[in-house]
């Protein structure tokens, strides 16, 4: 279910509850009002009867004459007045017939009225009358009898107003609230278009400024990681660049030392071979040079294989590894002082941690001997919980980057794509701290 289809359910059935609310209270409220009309009449009649009564009662006459006034009065509003004999059987007779009289006019009102609503307000009648003994002896009564249908045509008038104005002031919210959500969803909408952009790896779609601030900062935020993953992709698409660099540049110096080294030293080899089926051929010296020249394939060859994989990784250990490029380095550049601090507790570490390990601070070194002109470099490769920690420092000439070399973007994705950390401090004059913290993994 959509958004819009359940917003509205919901508003709708808010809108039901109210109503029903609404209609139980002004019917309560109708009925009350009613009821306290018809009190209020029925009281003012009777007090006004006892004020004329009162007022005439000095002779029979006047008592007489009294009683024909009240006979002629038409049905004022909310009560029937009327003078009856007070004999107990026409009495009741007259009763009778004035209840009947009453209900045929209530009928008929009902028609202004909707029937529903006349039956949940409506009172019971009130009946009240006075005995009165008149000149000849015989005894009238004066019977008042309340009719609520004024009352209740009122409160039904009031009540459709009342009604009217919830059901406009519900059509606005509704209607209010629709326009606000629409403005809501189109929003949404432009943002799911930008993130399905994004999914199809166009970076360089931009989302607009919305005028919800919730949604704004949304878009700002998505924008925030297009731009980011654009940057990481342009970096990407780099250092695969590089690395089919690199690869090309290791393939070319791999086929000119095969060539030159080892094609040039085979040839000789097979020289000295030819050269032994000769007679008189001085076999002693030739044989030496062949050793010596099959002793300087084998540094070369060793070379090699340590420049594509150190093969004394996986039969040394790290430890070792590091240590042996460590005498390496310390042989080429005699004038920086290395420091070494290994943690024996790595000898367990998985090889594929290891390798990542190595070319870390491999390349760290590197770039040491090239670019920071130090004098002294300390390599820290411990363990720290379940973390491996890397720590190259020196005392070089450190520079402010602001772009980072494929070495350092190498490094940073090996570290990255281990679930790992890289961190490189430069300071100027000061020289460079790297750190980079890897999962230890132990051999299984």
């Amino acid at each position: 279910m959509s958004i819009r289809a359940l917003i509205n359910m919901r508003i709708i059935a808010s809108v039901l509850l109210i109503l029903i609310f609404s209609a139980i209270i002004a019917v309560w409220q109708a009925r009350s009002s009613v009821e306290r009309e018809v009190n209020s009449s029925i009281n003012l009649a009777v007090q006004m009867i006892e004020f004329g009564l009162n007022q005439s009662s000095s002779t029979s006459e006047e008592k007489d004459a009294w009683l024909d006034k009240i006979a002629t009065m038409q049905p004022v509003r909310h009560l029937n007045i009327s003078v009856k004999k007070s004999e107990n059987q026409v009495k009741n007779t007259h009763a009778t017939k004035l209840n009947d009289d009453l209900n045929d006019d209530l009928n008929d009102e009902k028609k202004s009225t909707p029937h529903w609503f006349v039956k949940s307000v409506m009172v019971d009648f009130f009946i009240h009358h006075y005995d009165i003994k008149i000149a000849d002896g015989s005894i009238k009564a004066i019977v008042i009898t309340a009719n609520p249908m004024d009352e209740i045509n009122e409160a039904w008038q009031e009540t459709k107003s009342f009604f009217c104005s919830i059901v406009l002031m519900l059509f606005i919210m509704f209607l209010t609230v629709n326009l606000v959500f629409n403005a809501m969803l189109d929003s949404v909408k432009a943002i799911l278009t930008g993130l399905k952009q994004v999914e199809k790896g166009h970076f360089d779609h931009v989302l607009p400024h919305f005028k919800i601030s919730e949604f704004d900062a949304i878009a700002l935020e998505i924008n925030g990681m297009s731009s980011a993953l654009k940057t990481a992709q342009e970096k990407n698409q780099a250092l695969a660049r590089h690395s089919m660099q690199i690869q090309e540049a290791e393939r070319q110096n791999l086929s000119r030392e095969l060539h030159d080294e080892m094609g040039q030293s085979l040839t000789a080899i097979k020289a000295m071979a030819i050269t032994c089926q000769q007679p008189k051929t001085n076999v002693k010296a030739v044989t030496s040079s062949i050793v010596d020249i099959c002793n300087h394939l084998s540094v070369v060859v060793r070379s090699m294989m340590r420049t594509l994989h150190p093969l004394s990784l996986s039969e040394l250990g790290l430890g070792a590894t590091l240590s042996e490029l460590v005498r390496e380095w310390q042989r080429r550049s005699s004038e920086v002082q290395f420091d070494l601090d290994y943690d024996q507790a790595l000898e367990h570490l998985s090889h594929d941690i290891t390798i990542h390990v190595y070319r870390i601070v491999q390349e760290c070194l590197t770039n040491v001997v090239r670019h920071a002109n130090a004098t002294k470099v300390v390599i820290l490769v411990v363990k720290r919980g379940d973390k491996v920690m890397i720590t190259v420092s020196d005392n070089g000439q450190g520079k402010q980057l602001n772009t980072p070399g494929f070495g350092l973007l190498g490094m940073r994705e090996r570290a990255e794509n281990l679930g790992g950390t890289f961190t490189f401090e430069s300071v100027l004059n000061t020289g460079v701290n790297v750190v980079v913290e890897l999962p230890y993994w132990e051999e299984k």
